[in-house]
């Protein structure tokens, strides 16, 4: 589905290219993005996609092609390959740090139920180490989105998901498209969610 959204994007890209050594990986990339609204980002292997958001997290660098114009101050969390968790911790306390980092979070209740979601409540004083590699990635997705922010960028986050853990992901991501937007890093021409929402193709890395 196309939005039809027509308020003020809350980041929009314009001829943003971006190149390692003599290998162009981005080339003149524009996009926009609104709120209540996903951006689904494909393509091949070494297409651009993480280094893509990794552009947008280093926004300083490229501001005349990365903008953020419904807020001027970007606030943004994200999630990539590396999951950002202490394994050492448990995962009471990982998000407890993060909270403490993050300053305006999402309600304590809305936490707790997407535990509870994923199975993970009754874990929540474990530390992360004792995990599986699908509960780490559920956990990992809850730290990226307990901040209370305008723009979520999601490097595969249903990575490593059973079906069930992957259902729940998605509820929770439209959960948190009422108040901002994604961009979703994704292989899976067939992944839809029940918002609004774009895709951004990028290039065969090998041309």
């Amino acid at each position: 589905m196309v939005s039809t959204q027509t308020s003020i994007p809350v980041l929009e890209c314009s001829g943003l290219s971006y190149s390692i050594g003599r290998k162009s990986v981005l080339k003149n990339v524009s996009f926009s993005v609104f709120r209540g609204e996903v951006l689904f980002v494909r393509g091949m292997n070494g297409s651009g996609k993480t280094t893509l958001l990794k552009s947008i997290l280093q926004h300083d660098k490229f501001k005349k092609e990365i903008r953020f114009p419904a807020s001027g101050t970007p606030r943004f969390s994200y999630l990539g390959h590396e999951l950002g968790l202490y394994t050492t911790l448990s995962l009471e306390e990982n998000l407890e740090y993060f909270r403490g980092i993050a300053g305006d979070c999402r309600p304590e209740d809305q936490i707790e139920s997407w535990l509870r979601d994923f199975r993970l409540w009754q874990r929540r004083k474990d530390p992360v180490s004792s995990f599986s590699r699908g509960m780490k990635q559920k956990a990992a997705l809850v730290r990226a989105l307990l901040p209370n922010v305008g723009l979520y960028l999601l490097d595969e986050p249903f990575t490593a998901l059973d079906t069930e853990g992957e259902i729940k992901a998605k509820l929770v991501l439209e959960s948190v498209l009422q108040t901002s937007a994604l961009i979703l890093v994704t292989h899976d021409p067939n992944l839809k969610l029940s918002a609004p929402s774009r895709i951004l193709e990028l290039g065969d890395p090998s041309k």
